[in-house]
């Protein structure tokens, strides 16, 4: 089923259908239509807010959940964060739990999911920074994680504005289960030694595989217990 109501996505997020109309407002489910009285949501966007949970919590703004991932990844400073607001992330990363991270860093990136060809993926792997399953291909990233590169998809990092490039350079299909998820941030002095270890277990939260989504639990498991 690819629409769900929003009894339906209630029922499966245990919250009330107002709490649902503000998780539509917020932009953390996708709303497809109405028929009649009825709003319809893209089912992809309740299982994936089901996997990382409704928690309430202000979320950081994006250059905030930088700065957190890069603390969380072992980075000693951040330079576009000043020395308080530095201090107060370090506080809370040393006392929140892992189950807090993807509620509080989820405006890291402004993500675009969209369907390609095995060959436009191919390509695509060149004009990202790998991330989730792709981020595999890495030998010592993917013994990290003991995984293995996912093949026929793509999951990367771009600046913001090259999205779109993308989409029209390579004909791609804006599917909210396809196989090409970009996603787009302004904060690129994040990325200067590569996307962010922190990043990379976070977003393998969002796959859809189990063993991905365990694997991911577990080195940001680590990364915690080693602040």
């Amino acid at each position: 089923m690819s629409h769900v109501t929003t009894a339906q996505a209630a029922a499966r997020l245990g919250v009330t259908q107002v709490a649902i109309r503000k998780l539509i407002r917020t932009g953390q489910l996708v709303s497809v239509g109405v028929v009649g009285r009825t709003i319809l949501l893209d089912a992809a966007s309740v299982e994936q807010l089901a996997r990382v949970g409704t928690r309430h919590g202000r979320p950081w703004s994006e250059e905030n959940a930088w700065a957190a991932l890069l603390l969380l990844s072992g980075a000693t400073s951040v330079d576009w964060v000043d020395s308080h607001q530095l201090s107060r992330l370090r506080r809370k990363l040393s006392t929140m739990e892992p189950s807090e991270l993807p509620i509080l860093a989820r405006q890291r990136a402004i993500v675009h999911r969209h369907r390609g060809t095995a060959d436009v993926v191919r390509q695509l792997r060149d004009h990202v920074l790998a991330t989730g399953a792709t981020a595999m291909a890495e030998d010592n990233i993917a013994e990290r994680f003991g995984l293995t590169g996912g093949a026929g998809t793509v999951d990367g990092y771009v600046i913001s504005g090259e999205a779109d490039a993308l989409k029209e350079a390579y004909g791609l299909i804006e599917d909210r289960e396809g196989n090409v998820m970009i996603r787009e941030v302004a904060t690129s002095q994040a990325f200067t030694d590569g996307v962010p270890l922190a990043a990379i277990a976070l977003d393998l939260l969002e796959s859809p595989a189990t063993r991905e989504r365990t694997a991911g639990q577990h080195v940001l498991g680590e990364l915690f217990r080693g602040r």
